[in-house]
């Protein structure tokens, strides 16, 4: 209790300051702009708060309106006594539509007294307090006898003083007229008094605990399938993503293999490009080789009859001629036309052979293919 005390002062600030901004205003009129695209019946739906069901006590009898907006309606009017039947009577006499509308109690004006003030508009924050105070100055009662209530009048926003009308009824008074509709007193949502047309003056004296809250059973219901949607929507982005990481991981997978085979190619390539390496390695060096037949025909031709040879030396290409000849000076000569020994040369000095009356002679020079045509003519 303590804590619904101490929250009660500020949450009637804020109701203050929200009543004397223009948002109350603003959003009453575009909440009727918005209504105003809905089909009739989707307007009724959204417009079951702006329904109120009157009860007023006349004699014997309970009268029944019907209020929407400024508009009023009789319903009908049930006999007070037994009061336990009343509440099945109101039920017949409303319908299944009607039942789930707030109703309130109106009391006759001469139950009620009312008083119009005017107070700085600081006052508004703590508008029940200072009302309090007042009641000494304004009426014969104390806080303890009555159940007041007030509303702001219209103002200008920017005024330092505000009016102020508030009413109040004897709690004897609400007690015995909450008494005579006893079986409908724990349904009413409001217990007002009546003005001049004989609809609401915008009261309510009946305690907040005893009150019978908004139904919003329609509200509810969309609150509800909106809610649901948003799961479905969220479920269904839920699924959205696991099918999308799903699909991430069977592409990584697919790259991945095709990484795998790209270095297997790559491997196997490789080991290709080596294999042909060697191949074409035994063929460069056998293309570098020189044929030897071919040299000894050159040389056979080339060479004078009455010379011999003692010795011939080729590797890698270089060949060396030992040997004796008659006409050793010219062998130079005649191996220079030669298309198999390239570059032939004296090497040493030619020194005559006593014996057999010749000279010997040591000739050098290059035989087979130079390097760029051995590796041109390489498979």
């Amino acid at each position: 209790m303590a804590l619904t005390e101490q929250l009660s002062q500020p949450l009637r600030r804020l109701r203050a300051r929200y009543a004397q901004s223009p948002l109350p205003r603003f959003l009453r009129w575009w909440g009727g702009e918005l209504r105003a695209l809905l089909p009739e019946r989707w307007r009724q739906r959204f417009e079951v708060e702006e329904n109120w069901i009157l009860l007023r006590c006349e004699g014997e009898d309970v009268q029944v309106l019907r209020q929407r907006g400024e508009a009023r309606a009789e319903l009908g009017r049930l006999p007070v006594q037994p009061p336990e039947a009343l509440p099945g009577a109101l039920a017949d006499l409303l319908g299944e539509d009607a039942r789930g509308f707030r109703r309130a109690l109106l009391l006759p004006s001469e139950a009620i007294l009312r008083r119009t003030l005017t107070l700085p508009a600081a006052a508004l924050e703590n508008l029940s307090t200072v009302l309090g105070f007042e009641l000494d100055r304004q009426t014969p009662f104390k806080p303890d006898q009555v159940r007041f209530d007030s509303q702001v009048l219209p103002h200008d926003d920017e005024a330092k003083q505000v009016p102020v009308q508030f009413a109040l009824v004897t709690r004897e008074r609400l007690a015995r007229e909450l008494a005579r509709i006893d079986g409908l007193a724990t349904s009413l949502s409001a217990v007002d008094a009546a003005d001049a047309q004989g609809s609401r003056a915008g009261f309510n004296f009946l305690p907040p605990e005893q009150r019978v809250g908004k139904r919003h059973v329609f509200a509810l219901t969309v609150a509800g399938l909106i809610g649901l949607v948003l799961v479905f929507c969220l479920l269904a982005l839920a699924r959205i993503n696991e099918n999308r990481r799903g699909l991430i991981a069977e592409l990584e997978a697919r790259v991945e293999e095709s990484r795998n085979e790209a270095r297997a190619a790559t491997k196997l390539r490789d080991e290709l490009e080596s294999a042909a390496e060697g191949a074409n390695f035994l063929a460069i060096e056998k293309a570098r080789q020189p044929a030897m037949l071919l040299l000894l025909e050159d040389l056979t031709q080339r060479l004078p009859d009455d010379t011999f040879l003692e010795r011939l030396t080729v590797m890698r290409g270089e060949v060396s001629i030992s040997g004796q000849s008659s006409q050793a000076p010219k062998l130079v000569e005649m191996l220079q036309t030669s298309q198999t020994l390239r570059a032939a040369a004296l090497s040493g000095p030619i020194q005559p052979d006593p014996r057999s009356g010749k000279d010997r002679f040591n000739i050098v020079g290059h035989y087979g293919p130079e390097q760029e045509d051995a590796d041109a003519s390489a498979p």
